[in-house]
């Protein structure tokens, strides 16, 4: 098992855990939710202030500066 998935489970039970005596909708809104940001906020996060890393086969390293679009979020690495 993957430190991911153990996240998402560790996420599911403390979701759980706070929603003991929530409404219906409450208890199955916020465990998803939690395993969501838990899975894939540090994968975002990562992306956003590592990019593609250096060596990775897929990043020749030939796109020009020019190549990034004008609508591209200066705070992402391009």
């Amino acid at each position: 098992m993957g430190a991911e998935a153990l996240v998402g489970l560790v996420a599911l039970a403390i979701g759980r855990r706070l929603t003991l005596r929530a409404p219906r909708a409450l208890r199955a809104a916020l465990p998803t939710l939690l395993v969501v940001v838990a899975t894939v906020g540090p994968a975002w996060w990562l992306f956003a202030t590592r990019g593609t890393l250096d060596g990775y086969p897929g990043d020749s390293g030939l796109c020009p500066t020019s190549n990034v679009p004008p609508q591209w979020p200066a705070w992402l690495p391009a």
